[in-house]
């Protein structure tokens, strides 16, 4: 009798071994158990979440007051303002960042030109002043989303590194070390300058790498790129963390 009842329990189906077919048509049925689909673990940062609606909600005057510019920063600054405005007035225009950007190598047409200035030209008179120019440069070094408009920035920010004496306009590594330091501290300051430079510093003779604009524009391109695509992907995190959360 023993024996029988061991054969038999030898004998007993095993459901797991079922084709996934047939398990869900039991399941249907009710015979087996629905199976649980596994919640995935999403790491998401909450308080920097409450953080940034704050931020959000915050007017942008009051952002751009408690924006601090350090002593250096603002120097670089006050030399591009001066480099691109005439020296009888004291704002800049469209055919003042024209020349500049000859003087760069880039050619843009009038349109496109124009479109830089209205980035930052906040009264819509065609011209950029001092006050203009500073807020722009605190809302494009503060902005997270990637959705403030920086092509007048990213040319200022060239100019930055850019030693006012030097006749052909290339940036090295040493040029941009002070700024980023001042920006962005020494713990940031090798992504930041690979981000510019690359994966090499000097080029094949050991002399040290030199840039043009429009080789910096193209590095610069290339991060917002991939920057979107992080943000991106955190938005999709984050979506998931809140479903996860409602359910």
């Amino acid at each position: 009798m023993d024996d029988e009842k061991k054969k038999k329990k030898g004998n007993k189906l095993d459901l797991n071994l079922l084709p996934s077919s047939v398990k869900e048509r039991y399941a249907a049925m009710g015979i087996l158990p629905k199976p649980q689909i596994p919640k995935a673990n999403i790491q998401v940062d909450v308080q920097r979440m409450k953080q940034k609606k704050i931020e959000k909600e915050q007017p942008i005057e009051q952002k751009l007051e408690s924006v601090e510019i350090k002593a250096s920063e603002k120097k670089q600054l006050e030399k591009v303002f001066q480099m691109l405005k005439k020296k009888d007035v004291d704002y800049f225009d469209m055919k003042d960042v024209d020349k500049m950007l000859r003087f760069l190598g880039v050619a843009l047409n009038k349109s496109e030109i124009d479109l830089m200035l209205w980035e930052v030209d906040e009264n819509l008179d065609g011209k950029v002043s001092w006050t203009e120019f500073l807020n722009m440069y605190k809302k494009c070094t503060i902005d997270k989303t990637g959705l403030e408009p920086k092509s007048l920035f990213h040319m200022v920010q060239f100019l930055m590194y850019l030693p006012p004496d030097r006749k052909d306009p290339k940036i090295t590594v040493e040029d941009t070390l002070e700024l980023l330091y001042v920006r962005f501290g020494r713990q940031s300051l090798d992504s930041e300058i690979h981000a510019i430079f690359g994966d090499e510093e000097k080029n094949k003779d050991g002399q040290e790498k030199a840039i043009s604009f429009s080789e910096y524009m193209e590095k610069i391109n290339e991060r917002a790129i991939q920057q979107r695509k992080l943000r991106k992907e955190e938005q999709k995190q984050q979506f998931q963390y809140f479903k996860k959360e409602k359910n």
